[in-house]
């Protein structure tokens, strides 16, 4: 025999053992090792599928060379609701199949969307399939974990579904709130739908088929003994399922059965051990739960292997167990033993960090530092899944290839996210940004080459797509492109006649009638596989090729076959619906890997928790140690309250604390080397350690002032990056030869020039025009425009006399009516501006009415072009200016006038040069440089034009500065020094020379680095 003769063969490894190493030690050394059948015939039950490939590889090491047949190994997930995957059990043979998950959440959101909104009902079919998760959950939840067991092997499902539902009647007295009175109900009527939908179609729901599985493979055991050795090993750490400890008890019980488990860190009192189930956040309440469901004691754990190899310091699990012990343990934390304590610390370090990078760049660090040593095996272990990413990518910079082994959200994925994009490019209308995300893929090219595809999309990009969003559609889209240089481009046209193709019955989601959700998955996957497609391969093949794209194939085939059970929706609500229902699965992660040859490390890895139990590793890297990362957040779930769920027999949410604290503790306690790693901040927010290194850092100080060693990986992390010194870097001054100069200036650039001469450099002399930002917004110079074409067409229309009010109230809506022609496509505008030009009109009216009402103006130039030489040693410069409005007074003296609707320069800025545009305009005035001008200026005016509260103000400066100086002689000096300094002679172009002077819209600052010469001072100049 195998195994002693007890009432129940229960063993335990120890926490500071490895569990996988230890467990192949002592099965060889329980078979007899003269036939090698013997060890082949036996079956071992493991938690996960990694666990079988680790002990694979143990029993290896522990055959010392010599060949192996190995025992079968089968997956048996864990014992918690969240664990219970499909089991890989024989005796699964008789049930009736369960129904597929996608199709009960389908079917199960229909029921759903009848759910009055008074009562909580889902607005949209998102919020509709999100629910039925929920309620999948708790159905699952309800079924695992009944304590009736002989009711759920023997009974039909309809039975098991009327004692719940007794149950749940008398969940809601009336002293709870009414909307769980409402919630019950619903939820009720929910399960009296569900199980007739069930019955009908001779399905199990997956909670009852999987507990009826465990009940049934516990019948066969008890039935028919054991023939060879079984052994189930490391399950139980969280479990609550009652039928699954009914099977490990039946395991148990059996001679050729044996049950191991993980350790105590330490021997336990009886009323400890008690308090320890009763306590769900405890790492060791889950083991306490199932040996109390087994009729079993923490006595009743026999050594494994009474020579198991330890890594660790022993005292390591105890200490951490003190640390983690519930309020009937604290007594323990005042003895005090230093030495002892001291010495449970080698191999413990702490790192934080003072953020999710740098913690990602710290691990990295460790890792590399553990590749470099030969034999050393290390791992992350998370549930972050981002600090997962963020390490991956932070091992490539080192030349370490690792994935995460937990895996990705299938609908991050390279193809699904493909599948999301264009549902949303649909959904938004094509707008430039879902647009261009779904052509610029990877996987999209329409049927043409893909480097054809790019280059045409670039192009559209450039030509058609930056600047104000186009009109909404395909129409809208196509007209865009039509209207620029991109419209006469033969690939530009290629690749939008592809597009539309490809789109062929899928380009009016926001639009069309309601229909139903499996015809409009048929025509988004027909769409994506329509412009993955190559010459040389079908859109099918690309798109579902490779570890990613299969689970993306199966999904969607499964969503194929569940959608059929929802009814017509609105098409602008499919892209959240399709989103909701690729949100779940897991794929493999080839992040690192993807578009590399490496394979990945043989000695480094990164886990999530479920892969890391058993694992064993040199060193290992517990992250993400935060309160609502690790452990994560409790929630009870939107179907019962905390107090309900005690009522009916369901277990407390904070029994995952109790999960997850037990990956804590065991990984910690079982590697030579663990680091217990945190961030400051994640996510731009403060973190709030992990309760367990509060506690244990707490205990420590305890202990005569004993903590933690700190790792020194979030030092490297800091200097990895750091420069020796810091050398800002010189202002540019670019000085290029005069011959390279412009011989022309404009007002504007006249400004530009004085602000920020760089800015004129690189605008004037390397002729860089800034790049249109996708889906502009309207800014100050957009509505300048229009103001000021509304005010050209209102001047042009009234000429230089005043027609009377009524005629120029008409001229002045036909002037702002065309003005706005331009922004027919852009509703925003016409609803911000519409009112504001109408209070302008008014504004305007009353100020001409003023000015025309005694006499008529000689002229009025609107919108007038002026030219002039400015005559030098050097050489001769132009001069060149647009003139907003230019008036001749009835005694012969011109104004200059200029409409802002923003803030407007004062007459100290006019004097100093700050603001050059009218000054120049007066003097260009003065020679005569506009069409039917010359003579004295004798005003300068700003017309402030918003059209708000104060719908204008008129801003007099008069023709001379303080000094009594003309602005038009001030002009013409300042523009001979600017033009002999800049233009004409050599001198650099500085960036920002004058500390309270700014170019206008900063489109340069990036090209002359000013945070890098600045240290980052907004005003230094």
């Amino acid at each position: 025999m195998p195994f002693q003769r007890r009432p129940m063969n229960l063993y335990a490894i120890p926490p500071s053992a490895s569990f996988l190493e230890t467990l192949a030690l002592g099965l060889l050394a329980r078979l007899p090792g003269d036939d090698p059948a013997t060890l082949a015939r036996a079956t071992l039950l493991l938690p996960t599928r990694r666990a079988a490939r680790g002990l694979r590889e143990a029993f290896l090491r522990a055959a010392g060379g010599r060949a192996l047949l190995l025992p079968r190994m089968r997956a048996l997930a864990g014992l918690s609701t969240e664990e219970a995957d499909e089991l890989a059990l024989p005796d699964l043979l008789d049930l009736p199949p369960a129904v597929a998950p996608l199709t009960r959440q389908a079917v199960l959101a229909e029921m759903a969307q009848r759910i009055p909104r008074r009562h909580g009902g889902p607005a949209t079919p998102e919020q509709a399939w999100l629910l039925a998760g929920e309620l999948a959950r708790l159905f699952d939840e309800i079924a695992l974990e009944e304590p009736d067991l002989a009711m759920l092997e023997h009974a039909p499902p309809e039975d098991f579904a009327a004692a719940w539902l007794e149950r749940l009647d008398g969940l809601v007295p009336d002293r709870h709130a009414a909307h769980w009175q409402i919630t019950t109900t619903v939820l009720r009527a929910a399960a009296l739908d569900w199980n007739r939908w069930l019955t009908e179609r001779g399905l199990l729901d997956i909670g009852v088929r999987r507990v009826k599985a465990l009940a049934a493979q516990a019948a066969a055991w008890r039935d028919a003994p054991l023939e060879h050795p079984t052994v189930a090993a490391g399950i139980g750490a969280g479990g609550t399922i009652p039928a699954a400890a009914e099977l490990l008890r039946v395991l148990a019980a059996a001679p050729q059965g044996a049950v191991v488990l993980q350790g105590l860190p330490e021997p336990v009192a009886p009323a400890l051990w008690e308090a320890i189930g009763a306590a769900p956040t405890h790492p060791l309440a889950g083991q306490a739960r199932l040996l109390k469901a087994m009729g079993a004691g923490p006595d009743a754990l026999r050594p494994w292997y009474a020579d198991a190899p330890e890594g660790t310091p022993p005292d390591r699990a105890v200490l951490l167990g003190r640390a983690l012990t519930p309020a009937e343990g604290l007594p323990a934390w005042t003895e005090h033993d230093r030495p002892r304590w001291s010495a449970a610390l080698t191999g413990l370090s702490r790192l934080v960090a003072a953020d999710a990078q740098q913690e990602a760049a710290a691990i990295a660090l460790l890792l590399r530092e553990s590749a470099e040593t030969p034999g050393a095996r290390a791992a992350l272990v998370t549930p972050d899944r981002d600090l997962a990413r963020r390490v991956s990518a932070e091992l490539a910079r080192h030349g370490i290839t690792a994935d995460d082994s937990a895996g990705e959200p299938l609908a991050e994925t390279p193809a699904a996210s493909f599948l999301r994009l264009i549902g949303r490019m649909v959904a938004e209308g094509f707008a430039p940004v879902p647009l261009l995300a779904v052509l610029k893929h990877p996987l999209c090219a329409g049927g043409l080459d893909r480097t054809d595809w790019v280059l045409a999309a670039r192009r559209m990009e450039h030509d058609a797509l930056r600047g104000p969003r186009p009109a909404p559609g395909f129409a809208g889209l196509r007209a865009s492109v039509a209207a620029s240089k991109a419209g006469a481009l033969a690939e530009v046209s290629r690749l939008l006649d592809a597009l539309e193709g490809a789109l062929d019955g899928f380009t009016t989601l926001p639009d069309a009638p309601a229909l139903p959700p499996a015809d409009l998955l048929r025509a988004h996957l027909a769409a994506a596989e329509a412009l993955a497609a190559t010459p040389d391969l079908p859109g099918g093949l690309r798109l579902y090729a490779g570890e990613e794209g299969e689970p993306l194939a199966r999904h969607l085939h499964d969503l194929t076959e569940a959608l059929p059970n929802l009814p017509p929706i609105a098409p602008a609500d499919w892209p959240d619906l399709f989103e909701a229902a690729l949100a779940g699965p897991v794929a493999p992660s080839l992040r690192a890997t993807r578009g590399r040859g490496d394979a990945a490390h043989p000695r480094i890895a990164i886990l999530g928790l479920l892969e890391a139990r058993l694992q064993s590793f040199d060193r290992v890297v517990l992250g993400a140690l935060e309160e609502t990362a690790w452990p994560q957040a409790t929630d009870p779930g939107p179907w019962m309250s905390r107090p309900m769920r005690a009522a009916f027999g369901l277990p407390e949410p904070e029994a995952r604390i109790g999960r997850v604290a037990a990956d804590f503790l065991f990984a910690a306690a079982a590697a030579p080397e663990a680091v217990l790693s945190s961030a400051a901040r994640r996510g731009g927010s403060p973190t709030v350690p992990a309760r367990w290194l509060v506690r244990l850092d707490t205990f420590l100080a305890g202990q005569d002032g004993l903590a933690l060693r700190a790792s020194p990986a979030a030092a490297w992390a800091a200097a990895l990056d750091a420069p020796d010194a810091v050398t800002p870097i010189p202002r540019p001054a670019p000085a290029p030869p005069a011959a390279l100069r412009p011989r022309r200036l404009t007002v504007s650039d006249a400004g530009l020039l004085i602000a920020d001469p760089y800015a004129f450099y690189a605008k004037r002399v390397l002729r860089l025009d800034p790049l249109k930002a996708l889906e502009e917004e309207v800014g100050a110079l957009d509505y300048g425009m229009l103001v000021h074409a509304a005010m050209a067409g209102f001047l042009r229309a009234i000429g230089t006399g005043w027609p009377g009010e009524a005629a120029a109230q008409d001229a002045w809506d036909r002037a702002s009516e065309k003005a706005l022609d331009d922004y027919r496509d852009r509703p925003g505008i016409l609803a911000f501006w519409t009112p504001r030009l109408a209070n302008i009109g008014g504004f305007v009216l009353e100020q001409e009415a003023a000015l025309r009402g005694i006499a008529p103006l000689r002229a009025c130039l609107v919108e007038v072009k002026g030219q002039a030489l400015l005559r030098l040693p050097g050489g001769e410069i132009e001069i060149e200016a647009r003139a907003d409005r230019l008036d001749q007074l009835p005694n012969g003296g011109w104004r200059v006038v200029d409409y802002k609707t923003g803030s407007v320069p004062t007459a100290k800025a006019l004097a100093a040069g700050s603001a050059p545009q009218l000054p120049i305009e007066a003097w260009l005035l003065e020679q005569g440089a506009y069409p039917g001008s010359g003579g004295a200026v004798t005003d300068l005016l700003y017309w402030r034009l918003t059209g708000g509260e104060q719908a204008g103000e008129v801003k007099g400066l008069g023709a001379t500065a303080e000094d009594g100086t003309p602005f038009a002689a001030l002009a013409h000096e300042r523009l001979m020094a600017l033009a002999e300094k800049w233009l004409l002679g050599e001198a650099p172009f500085p960036s920002r020379p004058h500390p309270g002077r700014s170019a206008m819209g900063g489109d340069y600052d990036h090209l002359a680095r000013i945070d890098e010469w600045s240290a980052g001072v907004a005003d230094n100049g």
